[in-house]
């Protein structure tokens, strides 16, 4: 397990971006979006959300789920704009997880038990009802699935209306995925797990109040720990390591590139593209590979950025650096 980002306040749900390889986390503790990532590290949005949980795109367009209100916003670039307004809790324990099938929301309503098919202008399409507490939502593929925390189980969603059990005896089931394999992962908060529901084995334990899940481009695991203030990453296939930010080179110096792999994962690996420096040594089979960054001005600090390849996907790499 890798730490990408700690000292956050509350992290809840996450999205991945595959466009830059930045992710994005709801703080529900103070309403802010953390993205994590990128040249900068961790940087927050200006934006702030009564308490940010579900995360969403569609196209260009960021969604997110406010509990407080119950509602369903966009970011715009002085605020935020509502889009669905559903009727509030009087316990305040409203909405949590959204999620995207590319050209609409899957909103569970989780204090009325149910989920809603929605479009980008707020209309409901489709309504499925008959849960306890829907509290997450993967619609990557279909059938999409619901984890249901007050039933402790996961639902399969049929395209004409209903649902399907998928399992049951998953206390607290907070969020749900499933990967490139059809393995169906969840989180269990109050358990500190994350569980694999197709093997039956737990993929990670003793995580304090995991709550997020997601996988990033190389389809390793993304989970928040919203009790220690972290985003993790559980790596599966590969994953990139660079070396503190605005590092001090000569001229001319080669920086070396750490590769992380899950046991057992060794194809070969290549580069995409890369932005500000030249590959000195590729990363084939190896445990680490060399790019020579492009000469930076005095008093700047200059960024490499660049993607590795896999069969599993792919990864970003961004680093800074002084001459």
């Amino acid at each position: 397990m890798i730490l990408l980002a700690s000292g956050l306040n509350g992290p809840d749900d996450l999205l991945y971006l595959p466009a830059n390889g930045t992710v994005m986390v709801g703080e529900h503790g103070n309403g802010r979006i953390a993205v994590v990532g990128g040249a900068s590290r961790l940087r927050r949005l200006p934006q702030v959300i009564g308490e940010a949980e579900g995360i969403a795109q569609i196209g260009s367009t960021i969604y997110i789920a406010d509990q407080l209100h119950n509602r369903v916003v966009t970011l715009t670039s002085t605020g935020v704009r509502t889009v669905l307004q559903l009727v509030p809790d009087p316990s305040g324990l409203n909405l949590d997880g959204i999620a995207s099938n590319g050209t609409q929301l899957v909103v569970p309503d989780s204090p009325h038990g149910t989920v809603l098919l929605v479009d980008p202008s707020g209309r409901v399409a489709a309504r499925w009802g008959g849960f306890s507490r829907p509290a997450g939502v993967w619609a990557g593929t279909a059938p999409y699935l619901i984890a249901d925390e007050n039933a402790s189980a996961i639902y399969a969603l049929k395209t004409g209306g209903g649902f399907t059990t998928v399992a049951r005896n998953l206390a607290g089931a907070d969020d749900v995925v499933r990967d490139s394999r059809g393995h169906v992962l969840v989180t269990l908060p109050g358990l500190g797990i994350l569980r694999d529901v197709t093997t039956g084995g737990n993929l990670a334990a003793g995580l304090r109040n995991p709550q997020g899940l997601d996988f990033d481009g190389a389809q390793n695991v993304l989970v928040t720990e919203s009790d220690n203030g972290r985003v993790d990453l559980i790596v599966r296939t590969f994953a990139l390591s660079v070396p503190a930010p605005a590092v001090r080179l000569l001229p001319g110096q080669a920086v070396c590139l750490g590769i992380t792999r899950a046991r057992g994962y060794s194809a070969a690996l290549g580069i995409g593209q890369i932005t500000g420096a030249t590959v000195t040594s590729s990363p084939g089979a190896a445990s680490s590979f060399e790019v020579t960054p492009q000469p930076c001005a005095a008093a700047t600090v200059c960024t490499v950025s660049l993607t590795v390849t896999s069969p599993a996907g792919r990864d970003f790499a961004y680093f800074t650096y002084r001459d």
